[in-house]
């Protein structure tokens, strides 16, 4: 029974092996790769919220002035305080003469909003008028009442900037004075608070505060009903002065995947707007045709790979979960990937077979080449079975190639071909002398042809993208076993 099994199974799996190498090109997509973005700021990035990964970058790492997007770790400070509970969206915070003062300073503290010396204004109302109208000296007065001056507080910002992993230097918690950081490390600020605090998104979703009578727009124009309305933003924050030119950090979602822009020192109002939306865009088309393996996202095995992984067949990917669709495949690869595949899919013989070699523990020590070997387990497993073999006594090789002249003999040796001679290719003679009659019984039958230019190509290898196509289309066809 299990002969039987394994000449169908053998003769059903080299057929497609051999037949896929040859037609693959006519029947496979290549995704298109979405279109890098023109765009004006002098540095820019996206990110994917859940990975962290950088999905568009333009001089990322470059110092830039952040202008008021500095208010971001300002905020971000003022939502630990209420994480300890040190403070409270109803604390009300008192509004001295000075901030009052420098609250009305438009030239060296632009965008800030009045303050009534002498009252008192809530934390809640605070943070919005720092994250909407951009209000400077708001920043001042929580700087102060949490820290006991600017200058220790922006020294803890520069502490939590270190712990956070960004490459930043504050010398101020409003932004209005010049001081440096990198887009990346203005993504990873924005990533880590909706992490930490996803209740932010409270704030940065408003578009306009009403305060003391009037009220204040949100200057982050891609929320909805705003000027540059984008399709799922939700925050974050512009910054604008002279060093700066015009800056923007943003979040949007969409069908579940959330990612974060930033543009740093763009032309105008107009052009960090429609920069973000050019990247963010940009973006979600990079995540909507990313695979799990990035080196096929744009392959045309894609499709493929990505529905073995799901099956949890091994596919023997690298750290940072390469697959190297166009490698040539190993026999340890092979093995692997075809025994847990077809055990998957329960196409296996049930149980193990036992060793006809008369000796205690034999498959295991068969090979002694594969001892410290990563496919040791499914080498051993598929010799119990009955469908690999050594490349000679003891040894299996794993770590070789496998060659179309070397699948070609398996065929014969499963299917019991005709003695029939196929042969006529421009290259016969470089097929080995041990599988020529082999290769011919096989090329008559019609289950192995050349290319376009009558190449047989006998001791090319196989490509891993080419055994996951006929792994993924032989537990496919269950009707041969």
């Amino acid at each position: 029974m299990c002969n039987r099994f394994f000449h169908r199974f053998c003769g059903a799996f080299l057929t497609l092996t051999l037949l896929f190498s040859i037609t693959i090109p006519a029947v496979a997509a290549v995704p298109t790769a979405p279109v890098w973005p023109s765009i004006y700021a002098d540095s820019a990035i996206v990110i994917d919220y859940d990975t962290g990964d950088i999905l568009y970058a333009k001089n990322a790492d470059a110092q830039m002035v952040p202008a008021s997007m500095t208010k971001v770790m300002t905020a971000y400070i003022i939502f630990e305080e209420l994480e300890a509970g040190n403070i409270a969206l109803d604390t009300m915070v008192p509004i001295s003469a000075k901030n009052a003062q420098l609250s009305r300073d438009g030239t060296n503290y632009p965008a800030s909003v009045p303050l009534p010396a002498g009252s008192s204004v809530s934390v809640d109302m605070l943070l919005k008028l720092i994250l909407l109208p951009s209000a400077s000296a708001s920043c001042i007065v929580m700087a102060e009442y949490i820290s006991g001056s600017e200058a220790a507080f922006v020294q803890r910002m520069n502490e939590t900037a270190a712990r956070l992993g960004m490459d930043a230097h504050y010398q101020n918690c409003h932004g209005a004075h010049v001081h440096y950081l990198t887009a990346r490390s203005q993504a990873t600020l924005v990533r880590a608070f909706i992490q930490r605090f996803p209740q932010v998104l409270e704030y940065t979703s408003l578009t306009s505060v009403n305060f003391n009578g009037r009220t204040y727009r949100n200057t982050n124009y891609l929320l909805p009903g705003s000027q540059y309305a984008y399709e799922g933003a939700d925050g974050f924050k512009t910054g604008t002065i002279a060093a700066a030119g015009y800056c923007l950090c943003a979040t949007a979602q969409r069908d579940g995947h959330r990612i974060i822009s930033v543009v740093m020192h763009s032309n105008n109002d107009r052009t960090r707007h429609t920069d973000s939306q050019a990247i963010l865009d940009y973006g979600f088309q990079v995540l909507a045709q990313r695979s799990v393996f990035p080196d096929i996202s744009y392959h045309w095995v894609r499709d493929t790979v990505e529905a073995l992984y799901a099956q949890g067949v091994e596919l023997h990917v690298t750290e940072g979960q390469s697959f190297r669709p166009d490698e040539a495949i190993t026999r340890a690869e092979f093995t692997a990937m075809l025994y847990s595949a077809l055990e998957q899919q329960g196409l296996l013989p049930a149980g193990e077979l036992e060793s006809d070699s008369g000796e205690e523990n034999a498959p295991s020590t068969q090979f002694y080449d594969i001892a410290d070997h990563w496919a040791k387990d499914y080498i051993v497993k598929a010799a119990e079975l009955g469908l690999i073999n050594g490349v000679e006594e003891g040894i299996f090789s794993p770590d070789t190639p496998i060659t179309r002249e070397a699948m070609m003999v398996l065929i014969d040796r499963f299917l019991d071909l005709p003695n029939q001679n196929g042969l006529g290719f421009t290259d016969d003679g470089d097929i080995s002398v041990w599988a020529l009659e082999a290769v011919a019984r096989v090329t008559a039958a019609g289950i192995f042809s050349g290319n376009d230019n009558n190449q047989l190509k006998p001791t090319n290898s196989a490509s891993r993208a080419e055994a996951a196509t006929v792994t993924q289309r032989l537990i496919g066809m269950d009707h041969l076993f």
